[in-house]
């Protein structure tokens, strides 16, 4: 029967291209030292002189490897030994559970000496192991390599540990490349780790001189970057877990139960620097999400104003640093991380990793979406038993899975929370835009009351005249006054409409590429489509996934095309004296398939036949439509089984109102001034228009929608003129 037999050149394979770079390699080496209960690893690199080869030199005083364990382990690629440990002698979680710390050598270097010391039945035992890579591009198996391990015991107990020095170097180490493994190194572990465990990682870098690699390698290591407050203690080699914790602007933090419910508050160090408390109910979970266990969250938000960070950074002790310093030092150093265990997975964290997505999102609303540059935290999940957060093979990020999908979404939703409170305070101090006239103030004004008073006090024959050429003058300035008011009201609404527009733009733009891009590929290989080769069998595979792609892509378009219907500048002639129920009827029957696949229960108003309005049924059809979009979506949200929605209607003189309510889930109050607003949305795929049409629609028949937030339940009202009011 025939086996696997791998060929020699895997190791290499696996060493190259499983692990992406050197300081990937070198960190995989430290989180070795640290499985094995090290409290310190030393780390040095040194440059070539003259004759003298560039080597690496990895050392730690953990509790070492005999002859077995590297038989048995080191030399075992993918072993299971730390996947069934779970943990290390000393407690430590383990985290070098996937097998892979061999191959960091590999990449790093060709050659590696490896010298281990372990405590054996009472004395130490001393072992030895010499690795020339290139053996494994010289041979065409693994098994035909041989591996020599000397071993050799010491009565007199001593220093424990392993030390590898790796030669040959594949990397040069520029001190490019030696400020991104000391960025890298920095962020590896949590402060709160080296406080509980006491693990140091040293970085000896002091064989790079100024005259001979043209810097100063010691300085690179012990210089001081962000974070670092309080140098008195500093260690020359010891490399200090980095962290923003105390530097912020605005700061979320808080607990995600394993549900997806929240509990946690935002501060606002720009105001009263007060917690806001944020409570959020667990979501329901979309298609293709996972549970993802339970996770804190703390995350510290930016203003990017220069004035703000200067500010921001003299209130840390950092006074020195100038505005394009500043910028610079926050750039380099922001990004939200994921951490497990007080341990960084790679690459979240660094700055160029968008894994929020919130870069997408801000194109659709600058000024109230943060950026990637407005953030630095970190974000604490269970293990992969508990979280279902798988890390790859290559320990470069998570699989996304639908843990890791719900993971974002979480943290997307609560942070759409934070957007809010953020632009609010911003808003109200001057920040985001500048506060509207008040009409009102200035029509009092246009009374002239003092000028009033002072006529009162002119000789009797010259009062007459004065109160008369007074009231004229009043009267023609509080008219200029209301024209003025209306024309700001168009103004804002033509502001808004373009808003919506623009959004429509967006997300048409986004879908069109969709469509473009699934129909490239299904043209382009249409010709091939019953071709018997891996290309024929991986395109049949993928043809109906594109296809339904397409059409999906093409729907969503076909419906923001329409929901533009109501806005469009044609004439339409006068409105008419109508029914609204029967177009809300309508409105019903077209929703009756969502009603019906959500278990939706509806019920409609009872109007008499003095209720009939004066409206364009266009209008009235896209509020009521956008509407109910809105309650569908969000009791598709909640888990309750009686799922309903309430339509009831009430008239005055000078309305009749039209009440839509559902009992899904209540509108948040950090929400409620935002509603309206084009472009806001807490939807996962949602546009931010529906709400804005809805209100801009019904102006367009002097009506009006609001949002009621005294109702019991999620109520909106559509306002109408009744027919005896005429149009």
């Amino acid at each position: 029967m025939a086996k696997l037999r791998p060929r020699a050149r895997i190791i290499r394979t696996i060493g190259d291209q499983l692990i992406s770079g050197p300081e990937a390699a070198l960190i995989e080496l430290v989180k070795n030292a640290y499985d094995a209960d090290a409290s310190t690893v030393r780390i040095a690199i040194v440059p070539r002189k003259g004759d003298e080869p560039a080597f690496i030199t990895v050392t730690d005083d953990g509790h070492g490897m005999g002859a077995a364990d590297i038989l048995g382990n080191w030399l075992e690629p993918a072993t299971g030994d730390k996947v069934e440990r779970k943990v290390s002698p000393l407690g430590r979680r383990l985290l070098g559970a996937k097998g892979v710390g061999r191959f960091a050598t590999a990449r790093l270097g060709k050659q590696v000496a490896l010298l281990s010391r372990k405590v054996v039945d009472g004395g130490v035992e001393v072992s030895r192991l010499e690795l020339d890579w290139d053996d494994f591009e010289r041979h065409e198996y693994l098994d035909q390599i041989d591996v020599e391990v000397k071993s050799e015991r010491e009565n007199s107990t001593g220093s424990t540990g392993v030390s590898l020095r790796i030669v040959d170097l594949r990397d040069s180490w520029t001190r490019k490349q030696l400020e991104n493994l000391i960025k890298e190194l920095r962020r590896l572990s949590s402060p709160k780790v080296r406080q509980e465990s006491g693990f140091r990682i040293l970085l000896d870098l002091s064989e790079f001189k100024e005259g001979e690699n043209g810097f100063d390698g010691a300085h690179l290591v012990s210089g001081r970057m962000l974070g670092d407050l309080d140098e008195s203690n500093a260690e020359p080699y010891v490399i200090r877990p980095f962290s923003l914790g105390g530097i912020y602007h605005y700061r979320l933090e808080g607990v995600f139960e394993s549900s997806g419910a929240f509990v946690g508050r935002f501060v606002n160090k720009r105001a009263d620097g007060i917690g806001q408390e944020i409570i959020m109910e667990a979501p329901v979970y979309l298609q293709d999400e996972a549970g993802c266990g339970a996770f804190s969250i703390a995350i510290n938000i930016y203003d990017r104003e220069g004035d703000a960070i200067l500010d921001l950074f003299k209130k840390t002790g950092l006074s020195a640093v100038g505005r394009v310093d500043a910028r610079k030092i926050l750039d380099e150093n922001i990004g939200v991380g994921i951490y497990r265990d007080g341990f960084r997975i790679r690459p979240y964290g660094d700055a160029e990793t968008d894994w929020l997505e919130l870069e997408r999102k801000r194109v659709q609303n600058p000024s109230q979406k943060l950026g990637l540059n407005q953030l630095w935290g970190n974000i604490s999940i269970l293990d992969e038993a508990e979280s279902g957060l798988i890390e790859r093979s290559s320990r470069e990020g998570l699989e996304h899975n639908g843990s890791f999908l719900r993971l974002r979404r979480l943290i997307n939703d609560v942070m759409s929370r934070v957007e809010l409170l953020r632009l609010d305070f911003r808003e109200k101090v001057g920040l985001s835009r500048k506060s509207e006239g008040d009409a009102g103030v200035a029509r009092e004004k246009a009374g002239l009351q003092s000028m009033a008073k002072a006529i009162e006090r002119l000789p009797p024959q010259y009062r007459d005249g004065m109160r008369k050429a007074l009231r004229q003058e009043s009267a023609a300035l509080k008219t200029s006054i209301v024209e003025l008011e209306n024309f700001q009201l168009k103004l804002a609404a033509q502001s808004s409409i373009g808003l919506v527009v623009s959004q429509v733009l967006h997300d048409g733009r986004r879908f069109l590429g969709d469509i473009n891009t699934r129909s490239k590929t299904l043209s382009d290989g249409s010709a091939r489509l019953m071709e018997q080769s891996a290309y024929g069998d991986h395109f049949r595979s993928v043809f109906g996934k594109n296809a339904d792609s397409i059409k999906e892509s093409a729907s969503h378009l076909t419906k923001l095309f329409r929901a533009l219907d109501p806005l469009a500048s044609r004439k339409r002639g006068r409105p008419k004296t109508m029914d609204p129920v029967e177009v809300i009827r309508k409105c019903v029957e077209l929703n009756g398939d969502s009603l019906r696949d959500g278990a939706i229960k509806l019920a409609l108003p009872q109007l008499g036949a003095t209720s009939r309005v004066t409206v364009y049924e266009a209008d009235l059809m896209a509020a009521v439509l956008n509407i109910l979009d809105n309650a569908i979506h969000w009791l598709g949200t909640s888990e309750r089984a009686d799922k309903e929605i309430v339509i009831s209607a009430s008239e005055s003189k000078r309305w009749v109102r039209v009440i839509i309510s559902n009992n899904g889930p209540l509108v948040d109050s950090i929400v409620e001034p935002n509603l309206f607003r084009p472009g806001f949305t807490l939807k996962t795929e949602g546009s931010g228009i529906g709400l804005a049409i809805a209100r801009e629609a019904m102006k367009a028949s002097k009506g009006k929608v609001e949002y009621d937030s005294t109702a019991q339940f999620t109520s909106f009202s559509i306002y109408m003129k009744p027919e005896q009011s005429g149009g």
